[in-house]
């Protein structure tokens, strides 16, 4: 079922729209239970019709990596640790599974950056076109769904982490970062 929810998304992107430019149709239909929680709500429900899936989680992902930079203004410890871990989380998903690496994420708990990206991925997964469309919670929606959509929800996972990972790198502060690279020598 992951591999036929991979093509079905590929397809999808380069599935030819009424004006024969590429078009992908995005259910709409019902909105999330849960607004995200950040001050600034991220949804795509009032996306452009011909945004691909691609683009789309890149919009998503962009959007609540801005908060995350402006929440963590001065704080480059947290932002390390997040492009640390956004970095880490794809392989443990292909080593261990969603829902063991979700388990792990969530376990240490709100106060920590772990929980930042639990939250990221819960919050994506439970978009209207997702396979956990509507679920407030990544671990319950786990536990819930059944195994054709939870294998749907790994590959969605792992695509979104991709945009995760590269936008977390450009945005913020990162390990093999150090305070001289940050100044601007330019004359």
């Amino acid at each position: 079922m992951a591999r036929r929810y991979d093509k079905q998304q590929r397809k999808d992107e380069r599935a030819p729209g009424p004006t024969g430019h590429t078009a992908t149709v995005t259910k709409t239909d019902a909105a999330p239970t849960r607004p995200p929680a950040v001050a600034d709500p991220v949804s795509l429900a009032g996306t452009a019709p011909t945004a691909t899936p691609q683009q789309q989680r890149a919009r998503f992902a962009l959007a609540r990596i801005r908060l995350l930079a402006l929440t963590w203004q001065t704080d480059t410890k947290s932002q390390k640790e997040f492009n640390s871990y956004a970095g880490a989380m794809p392989f443990m998903i292909r080593a261990n599974g969603l829902g063991q690496t979700a388990a792990f994420y969530r376990r240490k708990g709100t106060g920590n950056v772990y929980f930042n990206l639990y939250e990221l991925l819960g919050d994506w997964l439970g978009q209207p076109q997702c396979p956990f469309a509507g679920q407030t919670d990544l671990l319950d929606a786990i536990t819930r769904s059944d195994l054709d959509a939870y294998l749907a929800a790994q590959v969605e996972s792992l695509l979104f982490l991709d945009w995760v990972k590269q936008l977390a790198g450009a945005l913020l502060a990162r390990e093999d970062e150090h305070p001289a690279d940050a100044k601007d020598t330019t004359p």
